[in-house]
């Protein structure tokens, strides 16, 4: 029997929802548990918390938007309805396209799309209104031609679901002026595995653009006007730990662009790829650009590597008259710096003294396990170790039974569950990059016939000069498909090298050949569209892509979610 249909509608308003918590579905939840299921109506819906209303015979500020107000975030709601030409209301007002559509997302599929609308009023049809909507319509190609009659189709056509905002000024998330007081790096204690390993949004909305309105930034992770077009990188000042705030031999700093990206010893910084567009939202609030680095003395490439982040100068609305502001725009920008080390075949900690003193006693560790879920993180701290880490730290005191620094790595049977339906996003989690305690299983084969295959030969971790464990590169194949999927993996493992003979019985001995962390990894094909807009709209309504890229069973996905609004 199918559980789902087992569900009964619960009635919103009986519901008893704690202070903090809103109706804010993500929009893959829009479409496959609302939607699709008021079209088809073949199921109950899961609440009353979208009403059925003819939508497009009301201006906006007519809407029964009290009905539903306690449950939504601020001046919002959902609504139900059937599109009517035009878009426009009985008094005259219109709802205008800002934004192309959106395709939403779940497991690879498009189920839905979604489109943003600005209301302008019938007496002003130059200006728009603070009023937006996202009208979010079912992909007609999921249900499949033989099966649909005329009525099936014409439902198909015509519902939809809006959800409708009004923008209040003193009520909106000024996502570039929030306050924060800057804290010093060297005075941040964070657990173990915490770092500083920003995401491209990030570096542009937490950091390029309070730098650019003198605002506080959230850390001193990136340092001060950096002259990158100056001085060689071998140069750069990492007695001032430029190189140490984030991952070996990386840093980040702010600097102004120069003509020709070229330093004083003639060397140069050289475009490798086209700019990419850094999304906030739907909304692109940003550009990054890759180089790398020729040396004057050997006019050749080196191993440095370079990542430029500017801002979006249409993004950000500014008087003509300031010109100040407008050259910041234009040249201020952030730079993430990065050196290659040719030894691609090892991963290991830094050679300095005061990581290599303590050598001997790395089979010593012992911690005092830190919870992580009321962690609250600054902008661009995440959870991202190190190689040495995850074996040393981590699966070394997990096949030794001892405490491990944080409860970030859960334990789940990895290989018996599809990657889509892995439990991502418990602890902070994304699929963009996530860890899991596990065993491994002969041909790493999934229950429904998936595989994870190797793809490269393995890679040795070192702690100094010893080789305590290795990680190996996976890409996921689903049951049926010759293609390799957009999930990738890493496995790591400790050397069993380490221990000696004589110490391990049988029940350890199989811990040590079988225990393995996997690192999963979801990377997003990089489309973008030349039409795509570049407005703010979108990009205030949601400060995070929603579309569900995440992969998650449809049943898994919450309608009450947790809101800061």
């Amino acid at each position: 029997m199918d559980l789902n249909n087992q569900i009964m509608t619960i009635s919103i308003e009986d519901l008893k929802i704690p202070l903090g918590y809103r109706f804010a579905p993500k929009d893959s939840t829009v479409i496959t548990l609302y939607l699709i299921r008021k079209i088809l109506n073949n199921r109950p819906l899961p609440t009353t918390a979208i009403k059925d209303i003819v939508f497009y015979n009301f201006d906006p500020d007519q809407l029964p938007i009290d009905e539903v107000s306690p449950y939504c975030r601020h001046n919002e709601a959902y609504f139900f309805t059937r599109v009517v030409p035009g878009r426009t209301t009985m008094s005259g007002g219109q709802w205008k396209v800002s934004g192309p559509d959106v395709p939403v997302m779940v497991v690879g599929q498009v189920v839905g799309f979604k489109t943003c609308f600005v209301y302008y009023s019938a007496e002003d049809q130059e200006n728009s209104t603070k009023w937006t909507m996202f009208e979010y319509r079912v992909n007609p190609a999921l249900i499949p031609a033989d099966s649909k009659n005329e009525i099936l189709k014409s439902k198909i056509d015509t519902f939809v679901i809006c959800k409708v905002r009004y923008r209040d000024d003193k009520n909106k998330l000024d996502w570039i002026n929030p306050t924060f007081q800057t804290l010093s790096i060297e005075d941040l204690k964070l657990p173990l595995g915490f770092r500083f390993v920003p995401t491209h949004t990030e570096l542009i909305r937490h950091y390029l653009n309070k730098k650019i309105w003198d605002e506080p930034l959230p850390s001193t992770a990136i340092m001060e006007y950096i002259d990158f077009h100056d001085i060689d990188p071998d140069q750069l000042p990492v007695s001032d730990n430029f190189l140490e705030y984030s991952r070996d031999k990386e840093g980040y700093g702010f600097t102004q662009v120069v003509p020709g990206r070229t330093t004083k010893s003639g060397g140069h910084w050289k475009a490798s790829g086209p700019e990419v567009p850094v999304m906030g939202g739907y909304a692109v609030i940003g550009f990054k650009t890759d180089f790398v680095y020729y040396s004057a003395r050997e006019e050749k490439i080196t191993n440095w590597t370079m990542c430029q982040y500017r801002v979006n100068p249409d993004h950000t609305a500014i008087s003509a008259s300031n010109v100040t502001l407008k050259r910041k725009i234009d040249t201020l920008v952030i730079c993430k710096v990065k050196y290659k080390d040719d030894a691609e075949n090892s991963s290991s900690e830094s050679d300095s003294p005061e990581k290599n003193e303590n050598i001997k006693d790395w089979n010593n560790h012992t911690f005092e396990t830190i919870s992580t879920e009321d962690l609250e993180l600054l902008p661009g701290y995440h959870f991202r170790l190190k190689d040495p880490e995850v074996i040393r730290d981590y699966l070394i005191n997990k096949i030794l039974n001892r405490p491990l620094p944080t409860n970030t790595i859960k334990e789940i049977v990895f290989y018996d569950i599809d990657p889509e339906l892995l439990p991502f996003g418990d602890y902070g989690e994304s699929p963009e990059d996530a860890y899991f305690f596990t065993q491994v299983v002969e041909g790493r084969t999934t229950r429904t016939g998936g595989h994870w295959k190797a793809s490269s030969p393995d890679v040795s971790i070192m702690h100094g000069d010893q080789v305590i464990g290795f990680k190996s590169f996976f890409v996921f194949y689903s049951s049926g498909e010759e293609k390799n999927s957009n999930w990738t993996m890493y496995e790591y493992r400790v050397n069993p090298g380490l221990f000696p003979a004589e110490s391990t019985n049988e029940t350890f001995k199989s811990k040590i050949d079988t225990s393995v962390i996997c690192n999963v990894h979801y990377k997003e094909d990089e489309r973008f569209s030349p039409s795509q807009s570049v407005g703010s709209v979108q990009d205030e309504e949601t400060m995070d892509n929603e579309t569900d890229t995440s992969s998650r069973s449809q049943s898994d996905q919450s309608e009450i979610s947790k809101s800061d609004d």
